[in-house]
C-alpha cells in the first residue's frame, strides 16, 4: 500500500513538473492585431453557423443519452419481478 502512494506521488510530481516545463519553454507567443469593426461585419458566418450545429449536437447528443440511459434503468426496475424478502435468520 506505501509502494503505491509512493509511485502515485512520484507520477503525480513527474506530469506537474513536465507541465511547468511545457508551459516555461512552450508558451505560446501572443501578438496584438488591429480589428476593425468591418472586419468584424464581414466574417466568416458559415463558420459560426457551423460551430453553433456543432454545440447543438454534441449538447442534445449528451441530453438524450443520458435520458435514454435513466428510462432504461427505470423501465428494467419496474418491469422486474419482485422478489420476496429474504428472511433473516440472524440473532439480533
Amino acid at each position: 500500500m506505501v509502494n503505491r502512494r509512493i509511485l502515485l506521488v512520484q507520477i503525480t510530481a513527474a506530469v506537474l513538473i513536465g507541465i511547468l516545463f511545457y508551459i516555461q519553454f512552450n508558451s505560446p507567443k501572443v501578438q496584438a492585431s488591429t480589428v476593425t469593426t468591418a472586419d468584424l461585419l464581414d466574417g466568416n458566418k458559415n463558420m459560426d453557423i457551423a460551430l453553433l450545429i456543432c454545440a447543438a449536437l454534441i449538447v442534445g447528443g449528451c441530453i438524450i443519452g443520458t435520458l435514454s440511459y435513466v428510462s432504461w434503468k427505470k423501465y428494467k426496475a419496474e418491469v422486474k419481478p419482485e422478489e420476496e424478502p429474504k428472511k433473516d435468520k440472524s440473532v439480533d
